[in-house]
C-alpha cells in the first residue's frame, strides 16, 4: 500500500522521466533544426519571438530571481509571515538549485545545440559549450513555481506558465535542447518539493 501510496503522489515525476528518452532520441535534433529554419526564413514568429525575448531574459534572470526572494523575505519580516517564509525558502531554494544544477551540468558535459545537433554527453568536464543539460534557469523558475504554488495555491498556474514560458525561451534561442529543459523542470520541482517537506516537518517539530 505505502508503495502504490509514494507512486501516485509522485506520477508526474514517473512520467517526466519517462518521456525524456523519447524527447532525448526524437524532438531534440527535429526541434532545433526546426528552430534554426525559423530564424534563417526571418519569418513573422520569429520577429516575434525575437521581440520577447528581452523581458523574458530579465525575468529569468538570477538577479531577478534573487531580488524577488529577498524583496519578499525582508518585506515579509515587516508586514506578514507568510511572505517573509516564502522568500526565505525561495532563497534557499535558489542557492541549493544552482548548485545541484552546476553539478550535474559539469558532470553529463552535453553540447549546446548551438555546437551540436546531436545527442553528444563527453561526460564530466570544465569544457565551455559542454554544459547544456539540465538548463539552469529551468530549474531555477519552476523550483520558484513550486515553492510560490505552496504558499499561494490560488495563483498556482500562472505561477507555472511563467516557468513554461521560460523553459520554452531557453530552447527558443537554440541556448537548451527541448530535454534540457524538461531535466531542469523536474530538477527544480523535485528540489521545491524536497525543501518544502523539511520546512514542514521542522515546523511540525517546532509546534
Amino acid at each position: 500500500m505505502k508503495d502504490m501510496q509514494f507512486l501516485k503522489e509522485n506520477k508526474h515525476y514517473f512520467i517526466a522521466l519517462a518521456i525524456l528518452p523519447l524527447v532525448f532520441f526524437y524532438l531534440d535534433s527535429r526541434f532545433i533544426s526546426w528552430m534554426r529554419a525559423i530564424q534563417k526564413e526571418k519569418s513573422s514568429l520569429y520577429y516575434f519571438l525575437e521581440s520577447i525575448d528581452p523581458v523574458i531574459n530579465v525575468i529569468s534572470h538570477g538577479t531577478t530571481l534573487a531580488i524577488i526572494a529577498c524583496v519578499l523575505y525582508i518585506t515579509g519580516k515587516y508586514t506578514n509571515k507568510r511572505l517573509s517564509e516564502t522568500g526565505k525558502y525561495l532563497c534557499i531554494g535558489f542557492l541549493t538549485t544552482g548548485i545541484v544544477v552546476q553539478i550535474l551540468k559539469h558532470l553529463f558535459g552535453r553540447a549546446r545545440p548551438r555546437f551540436m545537433d546531436d545527442f553528444l554527453f563527453i561526460g564530466p568536464t570544465l569544457k565551455g559549450g559542454y554544459d547544456s543539460f539540465p538548463s539552469g534557469h529551468t530549474a531555477e523558475v519552476f523550483c520558484f513555481a513550486y515553492i510560490l504554488a505552496r504558499y499561494f495555491p490560488r495563483q498556482k498556474n500562472l505561477f507555472f506558465v511563467y516557468a513554461s514560458i521560460v523553459a520554452l525561451e531557453r530552447t527558443e534561442d537554440c541556448s537548451h535542447f527541448p530535454s534540457d529543459v524538461v531535466a531542469g523542470a523536474l530538477v527544480g520541482i523535485i528540489i521545491g518539493k524536497l525543501l518544502f517537506e523539511i520546512f514542514k516537518a521542522k515546523q511540525l517539530v517546532v509546534n
